[in-house]
């Protein structure tokens, strides 16, 4: 088995709600950055690099499966089964593709905030089509 395929050998909890909109903010920021500063080259370029992290970041290999607001706050988005998404790149897509749709990232928090306590993992719309979670990270690819 690959590094980056590795289950986590600690059993990992469910990311808090609080935890996974905070991270979701700090992407946000990220992917505004990368549209900001590619944009000045092409605005076309600026536009689909801003896609391209948002729809990959947790799929990233150089930043180990977890996009840059998910290592700030010590998450990992994995398969069910607990494999890291590093290189998993329809995952990926599919758990974020309906963020990129406007206003229904609205839907997704909404969707998240209310299953908190419920029983089962903590899934969005995006996390039960791509057959994903999101958990508390472990070892040293947390910062």
């Amino acid at each position: 088995m690959d590094s980056d395929d590795e289950v986590d050998e600690k059993p990992c909890s469910d990311a808090t709600f609080q935890a996974r909109v905070v991270a979701g903010i700090i992407d946000t920021f990220v992917a505004a950055g990368v549209y900001l500063v590619i944009g000045k080259v092409s605005d076309t370029l600026g536009w689909m690099s801003w896609v391209a992290y948002f729809l990959t970041k947790d799929a990233l290999p150089f930043l180990e499966g977890q996009s840059i607001g998910k290592k700030m706050m010590k998450l990992r988005a994995v398969t069910m089964d607990g494999k890291k998404l590093t290189g998993d790149w329809q995952a990926s897509i599919v758990r974020n593709l309906s963020l990129a749709i406007p206003f229904f990232g609205l839907v997704e928090a909404y969707i998240l905030y209310s299953r908190q306590g419920g029983n089962g993992a903590l899934q969005r719309l995006g996390d039960e089509w791509a057959k994903t979670r999101v958990v508390t990270a472990s070892g040293p690819s947390a910062l």
